[in-house]
C-alpha cells in the first residue's frame, strides 16, 4: 500500500482518498473556477479543440458542398460568412467537451490514472472533490445542450451526451479495447457534426457524413497511439490497451501500418493535389518511424502530439483538393 498525493494507492490498483485530505473550501474567486474548469480541457486543447477546429472550417470552406448553409460563391465574402461564426464553434466544442471531461476525470479510476500521469488535474490536485465535479457536471450538461439549441449543433450535442453516458457511466472505457476505440470515436466524430453544423448554420450532407466516418474509421485503427506514453497511468488502473494486451511491437507495427495507409487514402478519397499528398504522407511517415524505431514514454509523447498534428493535416484534405 503506498499514499500518492493524498491517495492510498493498494496493491490491486485500487485508490481511496486518504483520510488525512482535508479540501481547503475558503470563498474561491471566479478566475479560481475558471482556472479549474480550464484544467479539466487544458489536454484536450490538441487532441479535440484545434484538429475539430480545422476540421470545421476547412469542410465549411471547400468547394464541395458539404452543408446546406447558403454561403456566397466569392472566396472572400464566404471566408468572412465563415470566419464570423468561429466563436460560435468554439463555444460549442469547449461547452461540450467540458462535459466529456467532467464526466471522465471524477470517476476513481480516472483519479488513480491522472495521480500518476497527470497530477495537476483538478481532483489529484484537490482543487474540488469528486461529489463537487458531479454537480458541475449536471450543470455542464444543462448549458451544453441548452446553448446547442442557439448555436446550432443541437442533435449532435444529444447524442454526444448518449456516448459520454455510454463511455463513462456504464463503463464503455473499460468493456474491451474495441468497445473504448468505437465509443471514442463515436465521441469525436459527434465533435466534427457539432462543429461543422455550428460553423456553418446549415445541415450536413451526405459527403460530410461520410467524411465524418471515414475520419471514425481512421480513429478507431490508429488511436493507440494515445496509449503508448500512458502505458504506467493504464498499468496502475489496471485497463487493458493495446500495448499492454498485444504487446508494445504488436501496438507500434499495426500503428505504423495502418497511418501509412489512411496517410495515402485519404488523399484519395477527396483527390488531393500535390500538397494534400505531401502533408498527408510526409506527417505520416515520421509518425510511423519514430513509432518503430524509439521507445520510452519522451519519444511516446512525440508520437502522440505527431498523431495529433496528423490527423489535423487530414483534416485539412478537404481544401487542399485539385
Amino acid at each position: 500500500m503506498q499514499s500518492i498525493d493524498g491517495y492510498t494507492l493498494l496493491e490491486k490498483g485500487v485508490v481511496t482518498p486518504s483520510p488525512t485530505i482535508v479540501l481547503d473550501q475558503p470563498r474561491r474567486s471566479p478566475l479560481y473556477h475558471l482556472k479549474t474548469l480550464f484544467l479539466f480541457t487544458k489536454s484536450d486543447f490538441k487532441t479535440v479543440i484545434f484538429p475539430q477546429s480545422i476540421f470545421a472550417i476547412t469542410a465549411a470552406l471547400s468547394t464541395a458542398k458539404l452543408t446546406t448553409a447558403e454561403l456566397s460563391e466569392d472566396a472572400y465574402t464566404r471566408a468572412w460568412q465563415v470566419a464570423s461564426r468561429i466563436p460560435l464553434m468554439l463555444a460549442w466544442i469547449w461547452l461540450n467537451l467540458l462535459v466529456e471531461d467532467l464526466a471522465n476525470q471524477r470517476l476513481e479510476g480516472s483519479i488513480i490514472e491522472d495521480t500518476v500521469n497527470k497530477p495537476w488535474r483538478p481532483l489529484p490536485s484537490h482543487r474540488l472533490t469528486a461529489d463537487q465535479a458531479r454537480d458541475w457536471l449536471t450543470v455542464a450538461i444543462v448549458v451544453a445542450v441548452g446553448s446547442s439549441l442557439a448555436l446550432g449543433g443541437y442533435t449532435a450535442s444529444v447524442t454526444l451526451m448518449l456516448f459520454i453516458w455510454m463511455y463513462n457511466d456504464l463503463d464503455g472505457s473499460n468493456s474491451g479495447i474495441w468497445i473504448r476505440n468505437a465509443l471514442n470515436a463515436s465521441g469525436l466524430m459527434c465533435f466534427s457534426w457539432g462543429a461543422l453544423a455550428t460553423l456553418s448554420g446549415g445541415e450536413l450532407s451526405s459527403r460530410a457524413f461520410t467524411w465524418i466516418l471515414v475520419t471514425g474509421a481512421i480513429i478507431i485503427t490508429t488511436v493507440h497511439a494515445q496509449d503508448l506514453p500512458d502505458i504506467e497511468g493504464d498499468k496502475a488502473r489496471g485497463r487493458l490497451t493495446v500495448p499492454l494486451l498485444y504487446g508494445e511491437t504488436a501496438a507500434r507495427v499495426s500503428l505504423s501500418a495502418m497511418v501509412m495507409f489512411w496517410s495515402a487514402a485519404c488523399p484519395l478519397f477527396w483527390d488531393a493535389s500535390a500538397w494534400g499528398w505531401a502533408v498527408s504522407t510526409s506527417l505520416g511517415c515520421a509518425m510511423s518511424v519514430l513509432a518503430l524505431q524509439k521507445r520510452g514514454q519522451w519519444w511516446d509523447e512525440v508520437v502522440w502530439k505527431l498523431w495529433c498534428l496528423w490527423i489535423a493535416a487530414l483534416y485539412l484534405l478537404p481544401a487542399l483538393g485539385k
